[in-house]
């Protein structure tokens, strides 16, 4: 009879890929990162190990990218577009520009944009217009919704 495969959860999987970014923007060790997400190493390893390198001292270093997968937002002309992005770059290409958004919300300097022009994550084009932006920003669009929430039972 063969084993079932266990799913992993959602909160475990978001937590695994926190580590990850952790230790490629801050440079922390996976246990520091690890337990500052509220995870163990042994778990992080089980789900994404191969995103690891493993020096001849035995400590574990972050690839610079990824192609895992990964569900989120991305903020295109009509709001959030719900997309699934197969690599790390994409995934922080949305991160920034939703940190550029909120900087240009703050200040009014369109400089925070420029970047993203005719930019894509995914198939979505980001948006860059101001006067859109703008309006957003009025009706109190939450910008810290990259990551997809999953609903229970799905």
């Amino acid at each position: 009879m063969p084993k079932k495969k266990k799913t992993t959860s959602q909160a475990a999987r978001r937590r695994v890929l926190s580590v990850l970014a952790r230790m490629r923007r801050r440079g922390e060790s996976l246990s520091e990162a690890a337990r500052l997400e509220r995870t163990t190493p042994r778990t992080v390893r089980k789900l994404i190990g191969k995103q690891f390198r493993r020096s001849a001292s035995g400590r574990y270093s972050a690839t610079s990218g990824d192609t895992l997968r990964r569900e989120i937002n991305v903020l295109g002309v009509d709001g959030y577009v719900p997309v699934t992005v197969r690599s790390s770059k994409q995934a922080q290409l949305a991160s920034e520009h939703l940190i550029a958004v909120g900087r240009f919300l703050r200040t009014g300097d369109t400089e925070w944009l420029r970047p993203f022009i005719a930019k894509r994550a995914s198939s979505v084009e980001l948006l860059t217009n101001p006067d859109r932006l703008e309006i957003l920003g009025d009706a109190g669009f939450k910008l810290d919704s990259l990551y997809r929430q999953q609903r229970s039972g799905n």
